[in-house]
């Protein structure tokens, strides 16, 4: 459990405004989102705000929460709901995480790369997707779904409306034999709900702070972008998409695919870390090191990540913060 004899950090008005933002953009997500996808807009950040927040006062008593939602999930999709089980797996695994969150705020909170780490249950879910019953059946629904409103829109709209990039993706899609569309669907869906999965963690998070402010309660920890550091374990995604795209079957390539483009992508995120790092130790202002580093990955987006995630990758083993010399005058 922890105090609330820390002062707020912001006036309490301010912060109920932006609940209303965050909620205003939830709501707006979930009106634009098709049923029953809708429904993890609200159910997700909702669900991880709460377990975040019980956890911080009261301890392992919010574990209740996502004990709650697992057996809520089973009975919508074992008792004749018609919502399956890689749908109703996400909230509960939601809670856990704002659970997890939640109790290790004591101490200084966790710190950024830790809090990625936390997403590792989403990873998981997002690579087991291609392989779940039901999930191919869902993907061949979404595809004349899509093909339907592709259709619908060139008839609808005059063609000098619609941009050429949008024209052409769509003639090139259409000309794809439907196998190969179902198979694009496997291996980008999945990446697409981790995205998305983890949009809705972060939401929840901030909706958490918000609320710890309102509530005037201690703020929740903060952690600057140059401290992103991935756990050891964090390899084990790594190491897993490796051995599944070797030895595994055809069928569990979309998810091996999923483990390895995400761990790529959290060791990019590590090596930007370092280099900004290195470059604010070196005296460069925060607001020179940002414009650089945004600048140098957008002109060379193809090769530069690679790069910056080997960069990320040997900081596993090097440690290259550690090697930063002290500031002088200290030991």
């Amino acid at each position: 459990m922890t105090s609330i004899a820390e002062a707020p950090r912001e006036p309490r008005p301010l912060a109920w405004v932006r609940i209303a933002l965050i909620t205003l953009f939830l709501l707006l997500g979930a009106a634009s989102t098709p049923w029953p996808w809708s429904l993890l807009w609200l159910t997700v950040p909702v669900a991880l705000a709460v377990t975040l927040l019980l956890a911080w006062r009261f301890g392992r008593v919010a574990l209740a929460v996502p004990l709650a939602l697992v057996a809520a999930a089973g009975a919508l999709s074992f008792g004749g709901a018609a919502l399956p089980p890689w749908f109703t797996a996400w909230t509960p695994l939601a809670a856990a995480i704002g659970a997890w969150m939640g109790m290790r705020e004591e101490g200084g909170g966790p710190a950024i790369g830790e809090r990625a780490w936390m997403l590792a249950p989403l990873l998981a879910l997002a690579a087991m997707l291609p392989v779940m019953p039901g999930f191919t059946d869902a993907i061949g629904r979404l595809d004349v779904r899509m093909m339907a409103d592709q259709e619908r829109v060139m008839q609808t709209v005059p063609a000098a409306e619609i941009p050429a990039l949008i024209r052409d993706s769509s003639k090139q899609m259409k000309s794809l034999p439907e196998a190969e569309r179902r198979r694009w669907w496997l291996f980008s869906i999945p990446n697409a709900m981790f995205f998305g999965m983890a949009m809705l963690v972060a939401t929840g998070r901030s909706l958490a702070a918000r609320f710890s402010t309102a509530l005037r309660w201690p703020p929740l920890s903060r952690s600057p972008l140059h401290r992103w550091r991935l756990p050891d374990l964090a390899l084990v995604p790594l190491i897993a998409g490796l051995t599944l795209l070797i030895f595994a079957d055809r069928a569990w390539q979309p998810g091996a695919w999923t483990l390895l483009l995400n761990a790529a992508l959290g060791y990019s995120v590590q090596g930007v870390a370092v280099v900004e790092s290195v470059l604010l130790s070196r005296g460069m202002p925060p607001v020179f090191v940002a414009l650089m580093m945004l600048f140098v990955i957008a002109v060379s987006l193809l090769w530069v990540l690679p790069a910056i995630a080997v960069v990320g990758l040997s900081d596993v083993w090097l440690d290259y913060r550690r090697l930063e010399p002290a500031p002088q005058g200290e030991a």
